[in-house]
């Protein structure tokens, strides 16, 4: 009887992968959903749309973006969290939904889905903002800005999409590496943030390139640094903060996901389109053209760097709250 009931699981477990990889070969036969939790026009819906563009393509089925915007991202990772997990719903993510479950994490909070929910495909992108002033700030460079933070603590003013996110994060770290004070304003959207630095009603902002490098070629703002680690490709002439003798950086990424207990077959094909999208010509203009870089982390690489700024995020919260009382 126990070899029986041996032989009917080996079976069961035989088929079951026979039928996983006979879906994967016939994958995708309908268009597949892209859920995208930022409104539309942004950075990470664009980007989402530019590869929705190129995937279609290689798949021979439309991908199809849908916007479920809400709580930094996670109306739309909850609905994909919760969809089929059949490959035919995808989320594009970016930084911010991380930043946003260890914030929440850090205050005892539970979020609707978590890190364990989903199973990474690849990165799209990454990079890091541009430390900017108004055109006609009277900081023509970083030392400027810090020698008059020096002589007025935690008067400058800077400006951010909302608190612990991807524009206010910097702002803490060059606050802490530089032993700084400033006064932060959250402007409810990255939008705001900007246009509040252009309007000269803050004295500094943290902005990403996409948005950023249009508005300094049109002599609205000025930047004085770079965040990230390196120099931006499409704007090299601007120093790392590092370069100028403040040890920080930060920078975002956008990536794509799928629900945890999509069939392995379809991940790794997912994975492999993925690879081919962000290896092309297309994308890659595309991407540039909007001041981002690509990022070739592909499956468990992706994994590996989510779970690896979660622990770092995790403590950085900790730090803050330690802080704060």
């Amino acid at each position: 009887m126990k070899t029986r009931t041996i032989c009917l699981s080996l079976l069961a477990a035989l088929s079951l992968v026979i039928v996983s990889a006979s879906f994967a070969a016939d994958y995708p036969t309908k268009p597949i959903n892209l859920t995208v939790g930022q409104v539309p026009g942004g950075n990470t819906d664009t980007q989402a749309r530019t590869f929705a563009d190129t995937a279609g393509k290689i798949l021979g089925q439309p991908v199809v973006v849908v916007n479920r915007s809400g709580a930094t991202g996670m109306v739309g990772a909850t609905a994909v969290a919760q969809a089929t997990p059949d490959g035919y719903t995808l989320l594009v993510m970016s930084k911010e939904l991380v930043l946003y479950m260890g914030w929440q994490i850090a205050n005892d909070r539970k979020t609707p889905v978590t890190r364990r929910d989903f199973v990474t495909i690849g990165l799209l992108s990454g990079g890091g903002p541009l430390l900017v002033v108004p055109a006609d700030s009277p900081y023509k460079s970083l030392d400027d800005l810090i020698a008059d933070a020096k002589a007025k603590p935690g008067q400058l003013a800077y400006s951010s999409a909302g608190l612990y996110g991807s524009t206010h994060l910097p702002g803490i770290i060059f606050e802490r590496a530089s032993g700084l004070k400033f006064r932060h304003i959250p402007s409810g959207g990255g939008g705001p943030a900007v246009t509040a630095a252009v309007g000269k009603h803050v004295d500094f902002t943290f902005s990403y390139p996409a948005v950023a490098l249009p508005l300094i070629q049109g002599k609205k703002l000025r930047a004085l640094a770079v965040i990230q680690a390196k120099r931006l490709r499409a704007a090299p002439n601007f120093s790392t903060l590092k370069e100028l003798g403040i040890d920080a950086e930060f920078s975002s990424w956008i990536g794509v996901v799928a629900p945890v207990k999509t069939p392995k077959p379809v991940v790794d094909k997912l994975r492999a389109v993925l690879k081919e999208v962000v290896g092309s010509k297309t994308f890659v203009d595309r991407i540039e053209t909007m001041g981002a870089e690509i990022n070739p982390l592909v499956g468990e690489g992706m994994a590996k760097l989510w779970n690896v700024e979660a622990a770092k995020i995790a403590e950085l919260y900790a730090e803050i709250k330690k802080t704060a009382k």
